[in-house]
């Protein structure tokens, strides 16, 4: 039985044992009603669902209700309750409302409980027939009613007496209930049966004419109808003259918050609905922006001119009013249009014209949306509501829809004119247009909005004239081949970085100075980890895998004893990723069992590493990884699946974890996450890269090991997905751009934490601190990067927050290597190259070259927000990138063994082993990445790799440019000895570069320097002979590690014996008690003394004598005898 089935059934049981079934009782939070009228939604803890509707003491006109629509299973006598707020010492039982059934109110009113906080209330009983009916919250006493929830059953129960989590498992959203349209957006009658054909405008895959049909009371309505050409032949698609809308809104009063979904207030037209004969006028949600204003619907009447390239139609209002539209063929698309609108205002005041693209879909009909990054696979949002190109990573909205008779993908979309798109930071003001993927009866239509109402380019004078521009797509493609289209053709998104400040070899490497200085790399010692700045005292890993991995490609032992060897201690006893030291997190409550033996938080896949990691010395990991022969899936902190450690698992014990059994688990994964229906939208608050789309960063593992082209095409797939979260505008321009305006770039995030003091590097601020200079465009543009959260990216009003920590690069870099979609590595590049010269920090809020500075992590100010627990994630993501490329460059010649680093939010990355490799013929190729052992110029990446006889260096030519490149070995680290080389040339196509080609004769070395010539984008690799060398000695596996004893008040006492990769020996020991005042405790082994006296009390000894060294362990606490613990 899996977990998911296991808490079903939970759920099931207690609410079975309270009487209740979801059939015969339902929850309704109040927020969830699809019409809030004069009500306003308001946050509250304390509220059921966290918020209430309220009736503030602004409301334009309280006699608007709250309605919804509520469906009863089966007749019955009904019992109504609410949940209300009162205030038992200030005028309680005033705030007074009714709760009204299809129109008729409950005799007892609402909020009339009398008591300080939140309560219920039965307002009485009523006999229903099965079937929908009309819920109305009605203001009655005008003095801030609150209601926070409906509780409707046919049991006697008092919902006072259920829990917060049996009351939420009875929540029903209820039903979409339809409006009264208001004319402008009615689908009408358009008769184009015989129509004469007035002009047509035609590309190689389009053909579209327009047509003389007629409309209501005969008048002329001009049909566009639309041919696509497809697997050779021409198909129509519906010419959808009367459900295609063009709108104008207009409000002398807008005001508008656009900084996450558009709400509007001020000037919201009120809405009817009707349900059993009853008829109720309210306001919609303020989020719909059909209602944001009233609107006029404009016409296609007739034709203004034409020509092979663009057809100009006169639109009109039912007064005569004109607005001239152009259609013109797309040059950049063959399935696209661009259309012009001339805006014309009549008065002054907020303006928005809008367009609803084609025919409407039933939502359940659709086969795929795109609206990132809140709406894909098949959620849409209840009710019509907007996202401004400020929030969305692609200014489209896209939906694959079921028209082809033959079942066949066709997508239509509605796109941004990219030429409108100012090369500004988004922020809350600054939106040039807005995208809706449903019309205003909520079935699927996407529909452009420009400018958006509210906002401060929809201010028009009286006469004033605006030009509106867009595009339109339908093209004979699924969701992923649209949106490539739109990248590509439209947005004209192209490979446009190059290295800046430092190479990515180079970044990598001061990374890997940064996380062995204590004070800039934020690495506490006491703790075993790096701080985590937004909690005092805490010690985290988010990458653990990458510090012991850093030790091995560097060769430094000075790296593993200071950072790798404590990082796998703190594996070994933490319970999670983190540890607080003074036991109290950030909301003051204690925080008990942080030490657990072993750790819970990752998985197999990490104890797999470990193993590895250490070069197999320490065999016991195994018992770690796989206990009692089981699998580790630790998914607290992301959405992995239970096949990803399975996979790992079957990679270290393939006789205990069957291919087969890994793939099953797999398929199954694929059939519901991947290619299932998934219909219900995400929160605002979740991290992008978790929760909205699958999980996917295995399945190109799973495909390499397999050879199954299934998993290939479901890595596409989800490489599309991380394509939709990343920015593919606005498009640079070419020139300079001002960055750091008054020379202190303004940071909107707050002073954290740096231990127990609140710290921010280069705070407080200095004058000038970021002078301000002239860049070329492109080195500041946001194209390529993504966000954390929709809540996070939207968390300022003064500018949005894209991040830069991309750690899904490398994957599509391997999704690039397999398939030669160039898209892929257009958006790994553009995420990675360029764009950091060391750790950048991770917010990005603004135009800046800061980070482009390799001393930036040292000299700040941060303006970038520096995590220090991110710092090894970073690192992780750009070593796997380096490799990824020279794999993909070879066309998977170059092969490294490696690891995974997974289980923490969305960071999942190879990282890379000492074992021997693939360099072309070389089968024995250890990856070696060290300063000074290779010097080149910033353009140019490289990666190093030593076989017994042989120094191999992989050179990337990271241009678009064939390069002259000239390289330096030092000689005495490589032990290049005399002797001919080879040379192997990749290539930038991957499939052409798999192809075998025989070594050429490598260049001579010149005191240890050679030049070599790289073509664009494309990799040279040279091997010279080299003395016999080992990158490690050879060692024996422990044959025994682990030992514990019972440590009284300090809980439990632990030793590890741990075996370096350099065959040393380290002995770690750990007691598992939490924080206690006046503890101390003292640690030998192998004649070595350590004094403990602040929590986690714990040692380490490196290196030991033996690996059987006895660790005594003597405890003290205040007034008690000491206790004496000899672990053996």
């Amino acid at each position: 039985m899996n977990a998911l089935t296991r808490g079903v059934l939970a759920a099931a049981a207690m609410t079975a044992a309270q009487g209740l079934r979801a059939a015969d009782t339902m929850l309704i939070e109040a927020e969830d009603f699809q019409f809030h009228g004069a009500w306003m939604k308001v946050g509250d803890a304390a509220a059921s669902g966290r918020c209430y509707l309220h009736v503030p003491h602004d409301a334009r006109d309280s006699r608007y209700d709250a309605v919804t629509r509520v469906t009863l299973d089966a007749d019955g006598d009904y019992a109504f309750w609410v949940r209300s707020r009162d205030f038992a010492q200030d005028r309680p039982k005033m705030r007074r409302f009714a709760l009204q059934v299809d129109a008729v109110p409950f005799e007892k009113e609402a909020g009339t409980h009398g008591r300080e906080g939140f309560a219920w209330q039965l307002l009485g009983r009523r006999t229903l027939a099965a079937g929908d009916h009309l819920l109305s919250l009605h203001d009655t006493a005008r003095a801030y009613g609150r209601c926070d929830a409906l509780f409707i059953t046919r049991t006697d129960k008092d919902p006072g007496t259920l829990s917060g989590t049996q009351l939420n498992r009875l929540r029903t959203r209820p039903k979409v209930l339809l409006v009264a349209e208001p004319e402008a957006f009615r689908p009408v009658a358009v008769d184009g049966t015989d129509a004469a054909t007035l002009a047509r405008l035609e590309t190689p895959a389009l053909r579209v004419t327009f047509a003389a049909g007629r409309g209501p009371q005969g008048k002329p309505w001009i049909v566009r109808r639309t041919r696509l050409l497809r697997n050779g032949a021409w198909v129509d698609l519906p010419d959808a003259a009367g459900d295609e809308t063009l709108f104008v809104q207009h409000a002398a009063d807008a005001s508008a918050d656009l900084r996450r979904v558009a709400v509007w207030k001020g000037s919201r037209t009120p809405v009817r609905v009707s349900l059993n004969g009853v008829t109720a006028e309210t306001f919609s949600q303020t989020t719909d922006p059909y209602a944001a204003a009233a609107a006029r619907r404009f016409a296609p009447r007739a034709l203004l001119s034409a020509d092979v390239a663009s057809v100009e139609l006169r639109y009109e209002a039912e007064d005569g009013e004109a607005l001239p539209v152009r259609w013109s063929v797309d040059p950049d698309d063959p399935c696209s249009l661009r259309v012009q609108a001339r805006l014309t205002a009549k008065a002054d005041g907020s303006y928005a014209l809008g367009f609803s693209a084609f025919t409407p879909t039933a939502r359940e009909q659709v086969a795929f949306v795109q609206l990132p990054p809140l709406y894909q696979f098949q959620r849409l949002p209840e009710t019509a509501d907007l996202l401004c190109n400020t929030l969305t990573p692609h200014p489209l909205a896209l939906a694959q829809v079921p028209w082809l008779a033959d079942g066949a993908p066709l997508s239509v979309v509605v796109a941004a004119e990219p030429a409108d798109l100012p090369f500004e930071w988004p922020n809350a003001t600054n939106a040039v247009c807005g995208f809706s993927l449903l019309n205003s009866r909520a079935q699927v239509q996407p529909t452009f909005f420009s400018p958006v109402l509210g906002s401060p380019r929809s201010r028009l004078a009286a006469g004033e004239t605006r030009l509106v521009n867009w595009r339109v797509m339908t093209r004979p493609a699924d969701w992923k081949e649209t949106l490539e289209a739109c990248c590509l053709n439209i947005l004209k998104v192209t490979d446009y970085r190059e290295p800046l400040g430092a190479s990515l070899t180079e970044a990598v490497l001061n990374m890997t100075d940064l996380m062995m200085n204590d004070e800039f790399g934020g690495w506490n010692s006491d703790l075993r980890g790096f701080y985590d700045i937004e909690s005092a005292t805490m010690g985290k890993h988010a990458a653990p895998l990458a510090l012991l991995s850093a030790a091995l490609l560097s060769r430094s032992e000075a790296f593993w004893q200071a950072r790798a060897l404590p990082t796998l201690e703190f594996l070994l006893s933490r319970k999670g990723s983190e540890i607080i030291q003074s036991g109290t997190n950030r909301t003051s409550q204690p925080v008990k069992q942080q030490i657990a033996v072993p750790g819970s938080f990752y998985g197999t896949t990490c104890w797999e590493g470990a193993l590895r990691l250490t070069g197999g010395l320490n065999p016991w990991l195994r018992e770690v990884a796989l206990p009692d022969g089981t699998f580790r899936h630790a998914r607290s902190y992301n959405s992995s699946a239970p096949w990803t450690e399975m996979l790992a698992a079957h990679r270290l014990a393939p006789d205990l974890m069957r291919r087969d059994t890994v793939t099953a688990d797999a398929d199954d994964w694929l059939a519901r996450a991947v290619y299932g229906r998934q219909t219900q939208p995400v929160d605002f608050n979740a991290f992008y890269n978790i929760s909205f789309y699958p999980y996917w960063w295995d399945v190109i593992d799973l495909f390499e090991a397999t050879g199954d082209t299934n998993y290939l095409a479901a890595a596409v797939e989800g490489a599309s997905h991380t394509v939709a979260g990343q920015w593919s505008h606005p498009r640079a321009p070419v020139g300079e751009v001002t960055v750091h305006p008054d020379g202190s770039q303004v940071t909107y995030h707050r002073v954290w934490h740096k231990n127990n003091q609140l710290f921010r590097l280069g705070w407080p601020r200095q004058p000038n601190d970021t002078p301000t200079r002239s860049v070329p465009a492109w080195q500041v543009s946001p194209v390529g990067l993504g966000l954390e959260q929709p809540s996070t990216y939207t968390a300022f009003p003064g500018a949005m927050n894209n991040i830069m920590q991309s750690t899904w690069a490398p994957h599509l870099l391997r999704v690039f290597r397999h398939t030669n979609r160039a898209l892929f590595r257009t958006f790994a590049r553009n995420s990675v190259i360029g764009r950091f010269a060391n750790y950048p920090g991770y917010y990005l809020t603004c135009f800046t070259d800061r980070v482009h500075d390799p001393d930036y992590p040292y000299t700040g100010p941060d303006i970038t927000s520096i995590y220090y627990h991110h710092i090894p994630v970073h690192y992780a993501f750009a070593m796997d990138y380096l490799v990824a490329d020279a794999e993909a460059r070879s066309g998977g010649r170059i092969v490294f063994p490696w690891v995974k680093q997974k289980n923490y939010a969305w960071f999942n990355n190879r990282v890379y082993t000492a074992e021997p490799g693939t360099v072309y013929s070389d089968r024995n190729a250890v990856l070696w990445i060290e300063r000074g052992l290779v010097s080149t110029d910033l353009q140019t990446d490289w990666l190093a790799a030593r076989s017994p006889d042989r120094f191999w260096v992989m050179l990337m030519n990271q241009t678009r440019a064939r390069r002259t490149v000239r390289v330096q070995l030092d000689t005495a680290k490589s032990g290049v000895a005399a002797g001919e080389g080879l040379l192997f040339e990749g290539d930038a196509d991957p499939f052409r570069a798999a192809r075998e080609t025989p070594a050429r004769p490598a260049p001579a070395l010149n005191e240890g320097a050679f030049t070599v010539e790289i073509a664009p984008l494309s990799m040279v690799t040279v091997g010279y002979p080299a003395d016999e060398r080992a990158a490690f000695p050879a060692s024996q596996p422990l044959a025994s590690s682990h030992r514990t004893a019972v440590a009284g008040a300090f809980g439990e006492a632990h030793a590890f014996t741990i075996r370096s990769p350099w065959g040393k020996d380290a002995v770690y020991a750990v007691l598992t008690a939490d924080p206690t005042p006046g503890a101390r405790v003292i640690f030998t082994c192998d004649g070595q003394t350590r004094v403990c006296e602040r929590f986690p009390y714990e040692a380490s000894f490196y290196p030991v004598r033996a690996p059987d060294a006895v660790v005594r362990i003597a405890a003290h606490l205040p007034g008690q005898p000491e206790r004496v613990i000899d672990l053996r």
